[in-house]
């Protein structure tokens, strides 16, 4: 049964929504579904979720559910991306059914469920899902490269990187959404020189960073991950932290320190590496959610910027030590 749509955000009314909404597009997309499906489609498509960063279309066949998806070209690289993780770690990831590499688009059978709230809160469910994340990553090590698109960021040039946007920001004139006053530039200034004290010693081969290990991106059969948007190549152990992170968002209650170490247990027994600095990579997190947002912004309209700067601007509060959550923004 096809689900319901999602109800639209607040970026309905910017290009990316209009153009995915529009009928010229839908006629497009759905033509190129139907000749890679073996099967028909059954009754009428949905358009799942709309953001100004991508499109999901599903479809109902005799074979079951098939997934679309578009991506703004700011995470163009996904659909690529996919097909070479399908390839390398076909146990751990989604299938592609179909992939057009250059307009990014990605169709994919559907897997089940997803990770419930009572998942998440289970710590030996969240045990498979480390040890699973692990063993992606250990698939692809030394066989897959950056894609074209994909952010490289190395721990030591994370500092710089937030200088780099903050000062850009700060630079915006009044009024723009993202301009940062003086106070905020020094908070931001102040929070790179901790990052290059902190973590300018993880000098280790960069690698896949999935960015956003969050429990509506797994499904629980397998476990298998899926949306890959916001990968980046950096410190691979920052993935292990943003599921942590998603843990404690859905369940509300902090990790308790034993099963935070029986975390970074499971996934130091597959992927290697020393305890402290897994640790230590927990600061990068929001770092790495910063720069692949930012990814976005010069596809951005007024209308989308104005709606969805939020999101950016709390993933740079985040990494000044402002707790404030910020994935209410992304619905």
């Amino acid at each position: 049964m096809l689900p319901a749509a999602r109800p639209l955000g607040p970026d309905a009314g910017g290009q990316w929504v209009r153009r995915w909404l529009s009928p010229e597009w839908t006629r497009m997309v759905d033509d190129w579904v139907t000749r890679r499906l073996e099967s028909p489609i059954i009754g009428e498509p949905v358009t799942y979720r709309a953001r100004f960063w991508s499109v999901v279309r599903c479809y109902e066949t005799a074979e079951g559910l098939v997934w679309f998806k578009e991506n703004n070209p700011g995470h163009l690289f996904e659909a690529g991306l996919v097909a070479e993780l399908a390839r390398l770690a076909p146990d751990e990831v989604i299938l592609p059914l179909a992939v057009d590499v250059e307009r990014g688009w990605l169709l994919t059978a559907d897997h089940g469920t997803t990770l419930s709230r009572a998942d998440v809160a289970d710590q030996r469910t969240r045990c498979v899902v480390v040890e699973a994340l692990a063993r992606l990553q250990n698939a692809v090590r030394g066989q897959l490269g950056p894609q074209p698109g994909m952010v490289t960021l190395a721990p030591a040039d994370a500092g710089d990187r937030v200088r780099a946007i903050a000062r850009e920001w700060a630079g915006q004139p009044p009024g723009h959404p993202l301009r940062l006053e003086a106070d905020e530039l020094h908070q931001a200034e102040a929070a790179a020189d901790v990052l290059d004290r902190t973590v300018a010693h993880l000098n280790v081969p960069l690698g896949l960073e999935l960015n956003d290990v969050y429990a509506a991106n797994i499904f629980a059969a397998g476990p298998r991950f899926f949306d890959f948007g916001n990968a980046i190549w950096g410190h691979p152990a920052v993935s292990l932290h943003s599921f942590l992170t998603s843990v404690v968002e859905w369940t509300g209650v902090p990790l308790s320190q034993a099963h935070r170490d029986e975390l970074y247990d499971v996934y130091l027994t597959v992927a290697g590496g020393r305890r402290d600095d897994v640790v230590a990579t927990e600061v990068l997190e929001r770092v790495h959610r910063l720069v692949a947002w930012v990814r976005l912004i010069p596809y951005a309209d007024r209308v989308e910027l104005r709606s969805r700067a939020k999101i950016p601007r709390t993933y740079l509060a985040g990494i000044c030590g402002d707790p404030q959550g910020e994935d209410g923004a992304l619905a």
